[in-house]
């Protein structure tokens, strides 16, 4: 086990570390599954078969890591650990997943990874009661792999969509495209950038303006896959919709959630969300 913690870039996959040595050099609470560093641009999750007990059931579908959120009892929120998860990116923040061991702080660097969608799951909490569980959809992160970048911004919606669905041709355009070294998927950011063009600031659940500006400047919309990733479903343009807060969590939370995402798909079908 590895108790000179190496620089978060340098962490190998399969590899031990004490994470008592991990949070004394990084920070985050070393007693919790989520742990958002403060002062460093990451947060670190921790899995591990002891977490059953409390109703917490991780586990690969595919490449998607499915990870229960935080809270050991009542209905989990979208708050704290949970909510540092969700909102990585907008904070800047890396994911980091780790497997705890049989050995006392012992564990293992499963790898980078990045927040893809979120479902609600009814599983027991600590105490045996059933209640609603955050369940994260999670993908891994290639930190090596060699891809075309661009500014999606510049992009017009028939491209965009195209470079979403992955079957554009590369193109030539001087200025425009570089190839370097990424640490995110580029097409679950164009998949997102092209769920918010087609929007335009309207939530397309309940055809009102979004209810507030994001930091970013940005009409605020959250964007909902139609057919769940862990449920195969694809991370492709015409997937998605762009949603307010609120209809997010009816889709999710709500008791006519599943009529309410049925009709999106139907009405993603129709020409007023091309």
């Amino acid at each position: 086990m590895i108790e000179d913690i190496p620089a978060v870039s340098a962490l190998e996959e399969g590899e031990t570390y004490h994470r008592v040595k991990l949070h004394e050099k990084y920070g985050g609470a070393r007693y919790r599954g989520i742990a958002p560093c403060k002062d460093h641009p990451y947060v670190f999750i921790f899995t591990g078969d002891s977490g059953e007990e409390h109703g917490y059931l991780d586990e690969f579908r595919g490449d998607t890591f499915v990870y229960t959120g935080e809270g050991r009892e009542g209905d989990m929120e979208m708050t704290q650990g949970n909510k540092a998860i969700r909102d990585h990116r907008e904070d800047g923040r890396e994911i980091h997943l780790f497997e705890s061991n049989e050995e006392a702080w012992s564990v293992t660097y499963v790898g980078q990874f990045e927040y893809a969608d979120w479902f609600p799951q009814r599983l027991e909490d600590t105490n045996g009661n059933y209640r609603k569980a955050i369940c994260f959809e999670l993908e891994p992160v290639d930190n090596n792999v060699e891809i075309e970048t661009y500014d999606l911004g510049q992009l017009d919606l028939e491209t965009l969509h195209e470079r979403a669905a992955g079957t554009s041709a590369a193109e030539s355009t001087e200025g425009k495209t570089t190839t370097t070294t990424r640490t995110t998927h580029p097409r679950s950011e164009a998949v997102k950038e092209y769920a918010l063009r087609v929007a335009d600031g309207v939530c397309q659940g309940c055809e009102e303006h979004a209810p507030f500006i994001g930091k970013d400047g940005e009409p605020f919309l959250e964007v909902h896959h139609l057919y769940r990733r862990s449920d195969g479903g694809p991370d492709h343009p015409d997937n998605v919709v762009a949603l307010c807060p609120n209809c997010h969590q009816r889709v999710h939370h709500g008791q006519d959630g599943d009529d309410f995402n049925q009709q999106l798909i139907e009405r993603s079908k129709t020409p007023e969300f091309e």
